[in-house]
């Protein structure tokens, strides 16, 4: 009889179950039920951002700041006694800034010294330029009255050479006048020897002529007389006579002709003479204005040597960075030529961070990669760190003291410094220890919280 009574009451029980849940639900206030609905939304949403929203994975590691290049030997190239010395060990120097002096007097005066034998030498190229102008030699087959011009034309110099140098540029041009003046003078002589020669030429033919007008008389006065010594009429000692002076006549012709070839030969040698003094002019100038440009060239080059002494004196830092030694402070000290007077550490635009990497999170590294870098000497939530790339991973691990295996990755950040509030960077020196953070890609919120389960998982389903 129970048994039947409590099957039959089991249904009506469970009506009576959903009626109380019912009323339960029902008498519960509406701002619950609205909690319970917001919370099951935000769990929802959390998870639906959680899959979607990414990280960055990142591998660690500590390193320090290096010197992007090698230390800078700062030399002086000719030495010479140390005059001043305008900075100290530590400061910052720029690209540029006087670093040390040299005394330079020695190089100053050979600079003053080739300076003026190099405008010398330039003025008497000019000079030797206009003596070429000034004489013009025309072709032999010409008069020879014609074939060689003179002219003095006026001389022209460099502005900056006649501002500088009037007394030589004056010199210049009263040899110019001296020189052509000898030039005309000897080519007015052997002009007076071809004249002399022309008269000779001359007197001896209208001599040829007389005598050979005279022996034509004569030889009739003879031919005339001949018959009147047969006949007893003239003495033959008068015939004589006139046959002698005919045969006189006759030698002189004889050397007269004789002569005026040779004659003839003076005359065109004084010509040949008048013209090869001209050729000699122009061609010892020619010459002697080779040696001088030549000259010139190699004055010039080595006036460059002195002024490259003198703006050496001044030694000068190759780049920008932090001194680190000097080695001769002494002023009046003697510096050997090539030895080393300062060392300077390079800083550039870019860092160098030589980062230790552990083994195991050596894998997914490869040149390329983006990187944070944090120097420790400074607040990173306040001054943030600085941009990198890597640049090299070493080919094998290193170990330190301690014995500890890692890899060595360089990262080259793009600043060399970091900035205050106020815009004022603040240096970073090799030697710096730093924090980086090498990101090797990316990963959702909801694997990196599932990540250790699923590990966990998997050990778990390994364990005997």
């Amino acid at each position: 009889m129970g048994k039947m009574v409590k099957k039959t009451s089991q249904p009506a029980d469970l009506d009576m179950v959903d009626d109380v849940y019912g009323a339960m639900m029902t008498d519960t206030p509406l701002k619950y039920r609205a909690v319970v609905w917001v919370a099951l939304l935000l769990i929802v949403s959390f998870i639906v951002w959680a899959a979607f929203a990414e990280l960055d994975r990142v591998t660690r590691g500590n390193g320090k700041v290096i010197p992007p290049s090698h230390v800078q030997l700062i030399q002086s190239l000719d030495g010479g006694i140390l005059q001043a010395m305008y900075v100290d060990e530590g400061q910052l120097v720029e690209k540029g800034m006087p670093l040390a002096r040299i005394d330079d007097t020695r190089f100053r005066s050979d600079l003053a010294q080739q300076e003026q034998e190099v405008d010398s030498l330039r003025a008497s190229v000019t000079r030797m330029y206009h003596e070429l102008d000034s004489v013009t030699l025309q072709p032999a087959s010409k008069p020879w009255q014609q074939q060689i011009d003179v002219t003095m034309r006026p001389m022209t110099f460099p502005n900056e050479l006649t501002s500088r140098k009037p007394n030589l540029v004056a010199r210049q041009k009263s040899e110019y006048r001296s020189r052509l003046e000898s030039l005309s003078n000897q080519l007015e002589i052997q002009a007076r020897q071809i004249v002399q020669k022309k008269q000779e030429l001359e007197e001896v033919a209208s001599k040829i002529k007389t005598l050979t007008n005279s022996m034509s008389i004569m030889q009739r006065e003879i031919n005339i007389t001949r018959p009147l010594v047969e006949k007893k009429i003239v003495s033959e000692v008068e015939l004589l006579k006139l046959e002698r002076q005919i045969n006189d006549m006759d030698g002189e012709l004889t050397n007269l002709k004789l002569s005026r070839p040779k004659i003839k030969a003076s005359l065109d040698e004084a010509i040949l003479k008048r013209r090869e003094a001209a050729l000699q002019f122009i061609s010892e100038t020619r010459a002697k204005l080779s040696e001088t440009e030549a000259r010139l060239s190699r004055l010039t080059e080595a006036k460059v040597g002195a002024q490259d002494k003198v703006n050496k004196a001044v030694i000068t830092s190759p780049v920008d960075g932090t001194v680190k030694t000097i080695h001769i402070n002494t002023l009046g000290g003697v510096v050997d030529p090539g030895e080393d007077v300062i060392e300077i550490v390079p800083t550039e635009d870019q860092l160098l961070v030589e980062v230790k990497i552990l083994p195991k999170d050596i894998a997914f590294l490869h040149p390329g990669l983006p990187a944070v870098v944090k120097v420790t000497a400074y607040d990173f939530t306040r001054y943030g760190g600085l941009d990198g790339t890597v640049e090299h991973i070493s080919a094998d691990t290193t170990q330190d003291e301690e014995g500890n295996s890692f890899y060595l990755v360089r990262i080259r950040t793009e600043s060399s410094h970091l900035t205050r509030e106020d815009g004022t960077p603040m240096p970073i020196i090799p030697g710096m220890l730093t924090s980086v953070d090498i990101i090797t890609g990316k990963r959702t919120v909801l694997e990196y919280i599932l990540n250790p389960i699923l590990r966990a998982k998997e050990n778990a389903l390994r364990e005997r």
